[in-house]
């Protein structure tokens, strides 16, 4: 017979075993649910992979054509001279003794602070010999532009076309080696819901690659006072340092340039906006050979016409377009267009809305002399206008007069300037009695930029003749020779100085 003890010790295991088998069992069941529940090994339909691997292969493919821009502008500020020559005890001994002490007269000097300021965009390259498409206010007013390819190699860029009112640019590099080049596809055939996939260097990380869909197009965006008209809105995350990089469909080919994004805060909110790729292509050929585009400008602000606007005119339909105001001294003005007057027809073609207006002036070559029917006191009548050049220069001027700001300058090889007044004495630190035309302004990269001048010297002579008025600036201006050597005579806050330049 068994002990007792050897018994329930037999029993104790049994138990013990049972209760580990018992255990595990469970276990393995709670794993196996788990598993199951969170799909640690779930099957991936065919065509989600399909899809996974077109993301990859367009990224994979398209990549290596998009560069990074940086930039460099320097910024010259006026630094507050008082700071410098104001004598900080007069004051307390004033306060202290309760006598005012005898004000000194310092001289006053005007110092700058150059600053020094770096961008950042994207680009695509668009050509094997370097040519590389960008937005124009990536490289705007840059005095340094470096290109970083894929592959990390950098290059030394230079603009060599802009076009402000499409906000495109072409810069050029000279590659050591071959480039990729990128495949520019169809913008008028996208649709809405389409894919849509965004490359560039958003906040500096390179490369990144976002995924999206055409929200809308034939979009109008109003930006820094231009307005960039049947844009492409995505919801393909854009952020800053995207600009100028690609926006590419699901092939691999690019429909647009990554321009700008609608945010209360900066970042993405969902909402970018592209240009469409086929007005880049339009224009890529002259801003690679002339460095601009040529586009025709009437001079005058117009509106549609209504119901009321079409009756009380006499029209017997709403059609045309209505002249709200005319411009002085530009080709609308110079032809004899009205305020008030409507325009029916222009080149031939009849105009229905203000845009197709703007579309066929934009088109016309400048200088170009085109007849324009207009509806006048109930009846129609034909206006020879030749077309002015559409500028950026001349469409800021223009806007000035309309909101009442206008005043008079003059400009030569970069360089503004506009008739000097005795309130602007105290402002430049100069002589009431002195006689010139001030500069106001020099645009960076312009031929006016090499001269040794800054914004606020007043021009006293040019080549020892006197330009006292801006009629007398343009006078001279005109006659004068790079080659033969220009003699500035300036005076730069109250002292009078020489500058000369000659072309080499």
């Amino acid at each position: 017979m068994e002990n007792p003890n050897s018994l329930r010790k037999n029993l104790l295991l049994a138990v013990l075993f049972s209760g580990l088998f018992i255990l595990a069992f469970i276990i393995g069941k709670s794993q196996k649910k788990s598993n199951q529940d969170y799909g640690v090994k779930t099957s991936v339909s065919q065509e989600v992979l399909n899809l996974q691997e077109a993301f990859v292969n367009v990224a994979e493919e398209v990549k290596p054509t998009v560069v990074s821009i940086y930039t460099e502008q320097v910024l010259k500020e006026v630094v507050p001279f008082n700071f410098f020559f104001a004598d900080p005890f007069e004051d307390f001994f004033d306060d202290f003794f309760g006598q005012s002490t005898p004000r000194r007269n310092f001289p006053q000097k005007r110092y700058y602070n150059r600053r020094r300021v770096e961008g950042a965009g994207s680009g695509v390259v668009i050509d094997r010999d370097g040519y590389i498409l960008t937005n124009y206010h990536v490289v705007r007013d840059a005095e340094r532009i470096t290109v970083k390819l894929a592959n990390d190699r950098e290059y030394s860029g230079k603009v060599i076309g802009k076009d402000a009112k499409t906000d495109l640019a072409v810069v050029k590099i000279k590659p050591s080696g071959k480039l990729v080049v990128a495949k520019l596809g169809d913008s008028d055939s996208i649709r809405v819901g389409d894919w849509a996939i965004a490359i560039g260097s958003p906040f500096g990380l390179e490369q990144t690659v976002t995924v999206g869909i055409i929200s809308a197009k034939r979009q109008n965006v109003e930006a820094e006072g231009n307005v960039y008209r049947d844009v492409i809105q995505t919801d393909a995350s854009i952020n800053r340092g995207n600009s100028g990089g690609p926006l590419v469909n699901i092939h691999g080919e690019i429909i647009g340039i990554n321009t700008m994004i609608y945010s209360q805060s900066g970042g993405s909110v969902g909402v970018g906006f592209a240009i469409p790729i086929n007005r880049a292509k339009a224009i890529l050929e002259p801003l690679k050979t002339k460095g601009k585009v040529e586009r025709g400008f009437l001079g005058v602000k117009i509106e549609k016409v209504d119901d009321v606007f079409a009756k009380q005119s006499g029209l017997k339909e709403k059609t045309g377009v209505a002249v709200t105001d005319v411009v002085s001294g530009l080709s609308a003005d110079k032809a004899g267009i009205k305020r008030g007057d409507i325009i029916l027809e222009f080149g031939g073609q009849k105009i229905e809305s203000a845009e197709k207006l703007q579309d066929i002036v934009a088109d016309a070559a400048p200088n170009k002399k085109i007849d324009v029917v207009v509806w006048r006191d109930n009846s129609k009548k034909i206006i020879s206008v030749v077309l002015g050049e559409w500028t950026e220069e001349q469409v800021a001027s223009v806007e000035e007069k309309a909101s009442g700001k206008s005043e008079k300058t003059g400009s030569w090889l970069g360089m503004k300037v506009k008739q000097f007044t005795k309130d602007m004495a105290e402002e430049l630190n100069v002589t009431p009695d002195e006689q010139g035309v001030v500069i106001v302004d020099i645009a960076s990269g312009s031929k006016a930029a090499e001269f040794g001048l800054y914004a606020g010297d007043v021009l006293r002579a040019i080549n020892r003749k006197k330009t006292t008025t801006l009629a007398e600036f343009e006078m001279v201006t005109k006659k004068a020779s790079l080659t033969e050597g220009i003699l500035f005579d300036v005076n730069r806050s109250g002292t009078l100085i020489y500058k000369t330049y000659i072309e080499k």
